[in-house]
């Protein structure tokens, strides 16, 4: 573990998260927590030295130094919807593309719902739908490849898990009433998950505009501000509840043009030859106050065996294969 570093330059804080102490053990560990909500937030195409010292992340650094931070964690392929099914699901299952699909396997949504617990998706944009099958909405600000839910046919077939996904405004009123599921999965539209979309050059949205105040890290950063806090400050934010911060895949190199699939490194029974890439992952503990980083490799597969094991709902797919799947316990935190 290491101190919260509290003001420091950007350049000096990326040495710093660089040189920290770190936790290198296989996290098989049997204290896993039985949170009580977990939040998943999945960001897009971002690669962690784009983020780590960035001036225009200031919550994703400070979170960085206060929080879990899993510093060798990578997606699991390329492009983004493989990855999405991969952490709803412990597999690509043959989806390699973000074209439409449907395909019938087991989820964690049969995990959640077979252990008693509940869920939701809430997916931002998502109300400038005609349908929930829609492949894209409001100019691409809504992309259906980042929603796993409703590529899984035992979920589109059902009317009753249809509407547990519904449009992030509804997290608004969930967390005031209380009325928060087991398990949240939440995904921005693409002016705040820092993917971006095709536009006009006056487009703030745009591919290209990444870098700069007003570009998509900067936006992404302030969206996580503000999620974060709103979850944080509700009553669902207690026991042993849990916030997982991702990136899909490492998409962004450094220039703000080329947006190049450059790193395909992976672990973890990612995809050989084709992993995700390096990206950050935060972990927020309600019953874990301390920051703490670890090097050991981590992808999603990691992320959803660690809820697998906290909830004690079974594996699915890779995250059976516990000897090259670790679980992240060492950076959730100890028992609550």
């Amino acid at each position: 573990m290491r101190r919260v570093i509290a003001a420091t330059g950007f350049a000096t804080l990326l040495a710093m998260i660089g040189g920290s102490a770190s936790v290198s053990a296989d996290s098989s560990r049997p204290d896993l927590k039985n949170y009580q909500h977990v939040f998943v937030i999945m960001m897009e195409n971002t690669g962690y030295d784009a983020l780590i010292g960035n001036p225009n992340a200031p919550w994703t650094n400070t979170a960085a130094t206060t929080y879990g931070l899993a510093t060798n964690y990578t997606g699991v392929t390329h492009p983004s919807q493989p990855n999405y099914i991969a952490v709803t699901s412990g597999s690509i299952n043959g989806v390699k593309s973000d074209n439409d699909t449907a395909i019938n396997v087991p989820n964690i949504v049969d995990q959640v719902e077979g252990s008693g617990r509940t869920w939701k998706g809430y997916m931002q944009s998502l109300s400038l739908c005609t349908t929930k099958l829609d492949h894209a909405c409001g100019n691409q600000l809504y992309e259906r490849k980042h929603n796993p839910f409703v590529s899984y046919q035992d979920v589109q077939n059902s009317p009753a898990r249809m509407a547990n996904i519904v449009d992030l405004a509804q997290l608004d009123s969930d967390l005031t009433s209380g009325n928060v599921p087991s398990y949240s999965f939440i995904a921005p539209d693409q002016c705040n998950d820092m993917h971006g979309r095709a536009g006009q050059s006056t487009d703030p949205c745009r591919f290209a505009n990444v870098q700069g105040p007003g570009g998509l890290i900067a936006t992404g950063d302030a969206f996580l501000t503000k999620w974060v806090g709103k979850i944080m400050a509700s009553p669902a934010w207690n026991g042993n509840s849990v916030i997982f911060v991702t990136w899909d895949e490492s998409d962004f190199t450094g220039s703000p043009t080329h947006f190049g699939f450059g790193d395909t490194s992976g672990c973890c029974d990612a995809e050989p030859g084709n992993g995700g890439g390096h990206v950050v992952t935060i972990v927020i503990s309600h019953s874990n106050h301390s920051a703490v980083t670890s090097d050991v490799a981590y992808n999603h597969y990691s992320l959803l065996r660690t809820i697998q094991d906290g909830w004690q709902l079974g594996c699915l797919g890779f995250t059976c294969d516990t000897a090259n799947v670790p679980a992240m316990g060492a950076v959730t935190g100890p028992q609550g």
